[in-house]
């Protein structure tokens, strides 16, 4: 039996069709395909940087003057605000006394619990608030209202700080406004942190508002030491190139 073979046939025209077609199709994949993988290194990126950016924020540790509340889940007879005399020592009912300063919430919150054992038949479940920060401070100085001591409220960030102290001054350089922290394990040491107030105030760049904690110096320089400070550190840039 014979099979006759059909062979079709493309004009010019068809033929530079379906190639500029096949083309466009190729190009658009390798678009998608390209922007994906942009995407996704984009993405893993601005996660490792969050991630590294992160900065475990220390609990608060209880001072004299500051006052706490304490609720006992399932017991209202319990709850009660504590005041933390200049002793350190406070009195819990119906614990008695009980060394306060010096501890964080949680570890209050496992003393609190280990003393209500004797006096309640189940697990007591114990919830400790800071309520006021007395002993801890931070202090603002530079070009602000009224720069000086104020007292640490828990959450607080540079913008509360240096809005506390009066607002910066007409000659504040809030580009640069620096933190200095305390080393907890070395009084010698401290860390230099320099806060972009102007992206916080007229970008919304919320992120770059930080947290503070007890003892932080807030500096908000004036224009010219800071465009001499922004000079000295690019000599240095250069000296080190240079080298």
């Amino acid at each position: 039996m014979n099979h006759e073979s059909k062979r079709v046939s493309f004009s010019p025209l068809r033929m530079l069709i379906l190639l500029v077609s096949s083309a466009l199709a190729l190009s658009l994949l390798s678009g998608v395909g390209s922007a994906a993988v942009r995407t996704a290194e984009s993405t893993a990126q601005g996660r490792d940087e969050g991630a590294r950016g992160e900065e475990q924020v220390p609990e608060y540790v209880l001072g004299p003057g500051d006052r706490f509340h304490v609720r006992v889940w399932g017991y209202d007879e319990l709850e009660q605000e504590v005041f933390i005399p200049p002793s350190g020592v406070a009195i819990l009912y119906p614990i008695g006394e009980v060394k306060a300063s010096g501890l964080t919430t949680s570890e209050l919150d496992e003393v609190i619990t280990k003393g209500l054992t004797r006096y309640v038949k189940q697990q007591p479940e114990v919830t400790v608030v800071p309520m006021t920060y007395v002993h801890s401070n931070v202090y603002v100085l530079g070009e602000v209202g009224n720069p000086g001591l104020y007292p640490f409220t828990g959450k607080m960030t540079v913008l509360d700080a240096v809005t506390r102290a009066g607002n910066p001054s007409g000659r504040a350089a809030i580009q640069q406004v620096t933190i200095t922290r305390p080393d907890p394990d070395n009084s010698e040491k401290a860390k230099i942190i320099v806060v972009d107030l102007d992206s916080v105030i007229h970008k919304g760049e919320a992120g770059n508002d930080i947290d503070l904690r007890p003892g932080d110096i807030v500096y908000v320089p004036d224009v010219i030491s800071a465009a001499q400070r922004s000079k000295g550190a690019a000599r240095g840039t250069d000296s080190s190139r240079e080298q």
